[in-house]
Order: C-alpha cells, then structure tokens, then sequence
C-alpha cells in the first residue's frame, strides 16, 4: 500500500526554537500518512545555536544547518535534499493535525488539475480572555481561503508538488519576508493552480503579545529592498486610518473591534517607517 502512495518531503525552518519544534515533530510522528512515504528535514537556520545534546526526532527526520540567514535560504536548502514528489512546508512553531499530510494527498488524488495547496492555519490562544494582541490575530492572522483566491500560500501550511519548483525554480533567498508571496506568484504565472483546503490543518499560536506584532511587522517590511518609491507611496496610503477593521471581527464587541483599529494603525505605521528607513540603506531585520 505504502508504495503507491507519493513519498512526501516536509520542510522546515527554525531559528532558536527547539522547544517548540519537538512539538511539531511529535505531531508529525502521529500523523496517519505512513512514515516511510515521507521525510522531514529540519534547517537550522541559526548554527550557532546547536542542537541540544540528546534532542529527539522521529527516525525519519534529518536535522541540516543553512548559515545564510532568511527562512527562504533554509528552505532552499532543503529543496536541494528533498526526495519527495510532493513537498509539505509548515514552520517549527506549528502544530499539524494527525491526518495533515494524508488529506493533502487525498486532496491532489481527486483534484489533477491542482498543483499547490494552501493549508488551513487555525490559531490557537493562551487562555480563553484574549489580550491585545490576539485580537488582532484573530482578525488579521493567515486568512488562507483569502490567499488563496489570491494565488498565493504562506510556508506555514503550504503544499506544491515537485513540478512546480522544477518548473519555476525555488524561493528567492535575498528576502527576508514575503518570499513566500513572491515564489506563489511565479507559480501562478506559470500556470500553477491553488486551492485553499479546509481540513489540511495546522495549529499555530496566536502571538500573545504586543511586542511580538511590532517585531513581526519590522520583520516582514524587509521585502522592500531598496524600492523609495514604493515605501514613500505606502507610507503615504497607511497614514489613512484603516476605517474597514471597525467591519471586521464579528463575534467582537465594539470596544474589541475600536481597539483592533488602533493596532492596526498602529503597526501600519510602524511597518511603514521601516519600509522608508530600509529603502535608504537600513539592513532588513530578521528577527
């Protein structure tokens, strides 16, 4: 049975968070897909930070280090390994559900024409109060179905078959942010079809605090490179209040949905600012 089933490879970045990636290699060791039709290849992405001594990982998981920083240069190095006919990406911080893998390629059996999936990222939360920041989350965090209808998938529950990266190449590694969004829409050009799928699951943490939101945001501003153009013309759009968040969030009440407006202007702002200043020389931050 296990040999007419596609051999799979599971990618994925981490950088300074092997706590939270023996939960993800837990999960992977209980999914229902045979373990001998997939691999797992984990990049370490900060070499510097070894593995702990004695750190476990299911039999069918290799641990590699990429010293070039950006998860998109640890992801390209593991394309150059992957064995696999269908590669899964998901991020050390995720949590896949038990029949993950199997129900993607259910998904690829029954839809021929599909060539990628985006995954559904369900976030997950501390305690049942929200704070702040998981509000926000709530809201703003991996709408997928609206990727999507986009063509577009972020790494953290995402899947391409192997056709597609030999047809178009693999992510760029020069950004920091947002590769995911620039190899989808190669993808897309190149006639590759997307459909987000609702049971292809992944839990993530929704981030919990404040500070977290900022240091994504000044994160995920690298994409800019050294475009003025586009950094001053965004920062002159996002000085508009984002009005539209006050419609978002239904089950919110009206103080939650004011607050979310404040953050989302907020961090709006702040990515801006950061647009401007790597736009003038500033290194990408990629923390």
């Amino acid at each position: 049975m296990t040999d007419s089933l596609p051999f799979i490879s599971v990618i994925i970045p981490t950088y300074r968070d092997w706590n939270r990636l023996t939960i993800c290699l837990k999960a992977l060791k209980k999914q229902d897909y045979p373990q001998a039709s997939f691999e797992i290849i984990v990049v370490n992405n900060e070499p510097a930070d070894k593995m702990p001594d004695g750190y476990w990982k299911p039999d069918n998981c290799i641990i590699i280090d990429e010293s070039k920083p950006g998860s998109y240069s640890a992801r390209n190095a593991a394309l150059r390994l992957a064995k696999g006919e269908i590669y899964a990406f998901t991020d050390s911080d995720c949590i896949p559900d038990a029949a993950w893998l199997s129900n993607a390629v259910k998904f690829f059996i029954q839809n021929t024409d599909i060539t990628r999936i985006a995954g559904n990222i369900k976030l997950f939360y501390k305690k049942e109060k929200l704070t702040a920041a998981e509000l926000y989350e709530k809201v703003y965090a991996f709408k997928q179905k609206i990727s999507a209808a986009d063509g577009v998938s972020v790494t953290g529950n995402m899947f391409a078959q192997k056709s597609v990266f030999n047809l178009i190449g693999s992510f760029n590694e020069n950004l920091l942010s947002g590769g995911d969004f620039e190899w989808s829409k190669r993808a897309e050009a190149a006639g590759s079809k997307i459909r987000f799928v609702e049971n292809v699951v992944i839990l993530h943490p929704a981030r919990h605090q404040m500070a977290e939101l900022y240091k994504k945001e000044i994160r995920r501003a690298g994409w800019i490179g050294n475009n003025r153009k586009a950094a001053i013309k965004r920062l002159f759009k996002y000085s508009i209040p984002p009005v539209k968040t006050l419609f978002h969030g239904e089950d919110m009440n009206l103080a939650e949905k004011v607050r979310v407006f404040f953050i989302r202007y907020n961090l709006n702002f702040i990515r801006s600012i950061e647009e401007i200043k790597i736009s003038f020389g500033k290194k990408p931050n990629r923390e």
